[in-house]
């Protein structure tokens, strides 16, 4: 029972989240599973790779829900969406392969340090006063490569494309909010490709415990989805209420707590 509750808080923070920030819950849910699973008897040579299939397997269902809510306030750039479409499922799909092959500790690592860049990156840089928005994004075959790199990563690390895709599409000069919304779309994609490839990978792995398909563990997920679906839109109405200097410092400091919770393991297992 203990468990469960554990779960469902970790579902409703990642929900939250999802639609304040446009960051699918990932940058929740990895790290609290990361947390917990060895605490009820995972192997901890496959923790991580079960974080993030159960990561992205929540953000099927939370980017639908975050980006409806920001649809509603004609938020999402769906020309911009259409175009990354098929490179999202590319290279979540290659991620899913990359994932299977590497070890717990380096992908911990990885995202430790991946989500640090992210937050200087955000930090750094200051928005511009004007709410005009004045997008000019690369050519197509540019940003279906940068499509196909950032879904590869956010698959990877278990991450639903708003940590890479706001700060992406703000340097190209996409409104913030807009920014938020169109990452929360194409967090559906990334997700749905990685789940599949990350339970094909992982099926037939006899150290699973029971529970998985693959690397998503189904306790949890069922346990996660309902509380962070219907908490995502809350989130969404709030980041349409926050100034864009506070939206940004929010999500910068955010992600510096979490690359620092990440990397404490690795750090330990190489000098200690």
């Amino acid at each position: 029972m203990i468990e469960i509750i554990l779960y469902i808080l970790c579902g409703s923070l990642s929900g939250f989240l999802a639609g304040l920030l446009g960051i699918g819950g990932g940058l929740v849910v990895v790290p609290s599973l990361v947390f917990l699973l060895p605490k009820f008897g995972f192997p901890s040579n496959y923790v991580m790779h079960v974080a993030v299939g159960t990561s992205l397997s929540l953000i099927v269902m939370t980017s639908i829900s975050s980006s409806y809510a920001h649809h509603r306030k004609q938020a999402v750039n769906w020309g911009v969406f259409k175009k990354l479409f098929i490179a999202l499922i590319v290279g979540a799909l290659i991620g899913a392969f990359i994932a299977d092959k590497l070890g717990s500790l380096y992908l911990e690592a990885l995202f430790g340090f991946f989500v640090w860049y992210i937050a200087y990156q955000l930090i750094r840089k200051k928005p511009t006063a004007s709410q005009e928005e004045s997008t000019h994004l690369p050519s197509t075959m540019k940003l279906n490569i940068h499509g196909i790199l950032i879904s590869a990563f956010c698959t990877l690390l278990g991450m639903g494309g708003g940590s890479l895709f706001v700060p992406y599409f703000s340097h190209y000069g996409m409104h913030m909010r807009r920014a938020v919304a169109t990452s929360s779309a194409c967090g559906f994609p990334i997700a749905v490709a990685g789940v599949i490839g990350l339970m094909s990978v992982g099926v037939g792995n006899a150290l699973l415990p029971k529970g998985t398909v693959g690397y998503v563990y189904l306790p949890a997920f069922f346990s996660m989805v309902i509380p962070s679906v219907f908490i995502a839109p809350w989130g969404a109405k709030i980041a349409h209420q926050i100034s864009m200097v506070l939206l940004r410092r929010i999500f910068g400091v955010f992600l510096v707590c979490v690359g620092i919770d990440m990397l404490w393991k690795p750090v330990q297992a190489l000098f200690f």
